[in-house]
């Protein structure tokens, strides 16, 4: 629930907007029915109070620890290394090449984390292939390749491209089952179709089908990639996940350039010792005020830092990650006062305390409530303060809304179509699962809007759908961090990748 209240437009775009470009009545109060809470009641000035605990596990992380995290990669000899290394990409980028290399290659670019490095050369390089469709009309792997990598820019690329791979019947050819490349490379292109594309949903029904009944040998590196995208499609993938997993499969291709995996391994650590030195900051705030110690709420800083680094992982924008990591905390935090821990009186003082800004009478809130509120209303002036020094504009009525939206019990979508149609399991999770396609679409529709923004809030609201389902693609990741999130952190917080 929590989450979902942060990432509302009252908070996202008014950050994103801040940080990324230059320039009201009670709710119902319910605990969550998919949590078991454990209660025990108080008297409080003549109040009989019921606190609830939901039991959530504490935080993974050591603050301690967290705050330690540091490596040299930020030293001068790192940076004039990266800058001749980015250069020599650079050359590679820029030189002449069969069409289909020089799509394989600014793929490997870009899967490798560093599309941010090479925007202007990337996009001269699809402005040249855009007319210069005569190379791929018989190649299944180049075709889709192209297909995908221009639509991914934003091309108008016409679905009418994969006509020639099917028969006399309709159907695709029965002579592709063999072309594993050709499939894998179709199967990643299918993912960036739109509404009412009957042949791209077709191509996604053939190639998942295919790839997941594949026989005979298969070198371990194809094997590797078939199960990786039939896990989760490359343009679902959060960059700096993606670029963790590829460095490692790029690593044991056979026609691999050194010169780029090594400035790929680089990057990755340098980025790495910004986001560090991030979190580390983080977590000092998250002390500081005393949240870590709000033993009834959910305690997920460290994965609040990944949802807003997913989004946006560029060095040069930390002041977004550091905003709406301090923000998207104190939301869970205030959720949990609201649907777990308050009393009914408790929370329409802090209700009306928000509505009026004022924590005039703060007293009249028990420790806990009042720590959070405090905390609430010092860094949501603070960012405002940031805001209106360097971007002109004032966000904190916009901020201080992001409480006030509608509470309740959160039942899984899964759980809710079960309950509404009196389907099955395993129908309601194919229907969702269905949803989450069509979305997908949507949002393909809206990448080739026109907008009066730039890069990087253009890619971030993507990237918001990518990290949710980072986190939640095999159960509650946020308020359960399980294996799959402590190791995604533990790779792009902790370990560095080693150098030569």
């Amino acid at each position: 629930m929590a989450l979902r209240a942060v990432f509302s437009p009252f908070l996202v775009s008014p950050i994103l907007l801040a940080s990324l470009q230059s320039p009201k009545t009670p709710t119902t109060i319910c605990p969550s029915k998919s949590i078991r809470c454990a209660s025990n009641t108080i008297t409080i000035d003549d109040h009989t109070v019921t606190r609830r605990s939901a039991n959530y596990p504490p935080s993974f992380w050591d603050y301690n620890f967290v705050q330690s995290l540091s490596s040299d990669y930020t030293e001068e000899k790192y940076m004039r290394e990266a800058y001749n290394m980015k250069d020599e990409v650079k050359g590679l980028i820029n030189g002449v090449m069969y069409p289909l290399a020089k799509l394989e290659l600014i793929d490997a670019v870009q899967r490798l984390g560093l599309k941010y490095h090479f925007e202007g050369e990337i996009k001269q390089s699809l402005d040249d292939l855009i007319h210069n469709d005569a190379w791929f009309s018989d190649d299944l792997h180049a075709t889709a390749l192209r297909f995908r990598l221009l639509r991914q820019h934003g091309y108008d690329v016409p679905k009418d491209v994969f006509e020639s791979f099917k028969d006399e019947t309709g159907n695709f050819k029965t002579s592709l089952f063999e072309d594993v490349k050709g499939l894998l490379s179709l199967y990643e292109a299918s993912f960036f179709g739109l509404d009412g594309e009957t042949i791209i949903d077709e191509a996604k029904i053939f190639t998942t089908a295919n790839l997941k009944n594949i026989k005979g040998d298969m070198s371990p590196s194809v094997v590797r990639k078939v199960g990786h995208a039939l896990d989760m499609p490359l343009h679902w993938r959060l960059t700096r996940v993606e670029a963790r997993w590829f460095i490692e499969t790029y690593e044991q291709e056979q026609n691999m350039s050194p010169i780029l995996l090594e400035f790929a391994k680089l990057d990755y650590n340098m980025v790495q010792s910004v986001h560090q030195k991030e979190v580390g900051n983080l977590a000092r705030w998250w002390v500081d005020m005393g949240l870590d110690k709000m033993s009834f709420a959910r305690d997920r800083l460290v994965e609040h830092y990944l949802w807003c680094s997913g989004m946006v992982f560029e060095p040069k924008f930390g002041a977004f990650r550091d905003m709406g990591t301090k923000i998207i905390s104190l939301i869970t935090t205030i959720d949990d006062i609201y649907d777990v821990y308050g009393a009914l009186h408790e929370i329409e003082l802090f209700t009306d305390f928000v509505d009026r800004w004022d924590v005039n009478g703060i007293d009249k809130l028990p420790h806990n409530i009042r720590t959070c509120l405090l905390a609430l209303f010092n860094t949501v002036n603070e960012i405002g303060y940031w805001t209106l020094k360097n971007r002109g504009f004032n966000i904190i009525p916009y901020l201080s809304k992001a409480d006030e939206l509608a509470r309740g019990d959160n039942l899984k979508a899964v759980q809710c179509y079960m309950n509404e149609t009196g389907a099955s399991e395993e129908v309601a999770r194919d229907y969702i699962n269905n949803l989450v396609h069509e979305t997908w679409k949507t949002m393909n529709k809206g990448m080739f809007e026109s907008y009066p923004f730039s890069e990087p809030f253009l890619s971030a609201n993507p990237n918001l759908g990518r990290t949710a389902q980072c986190f939640y693609q095999y159960g509650d990741g946020h308020g359960i961090p399980h294996n799959w999130t402590k190791d995604h952190l533990i790779s792009l917080l902790v370990q560095p990748i080693p150098l030569k």
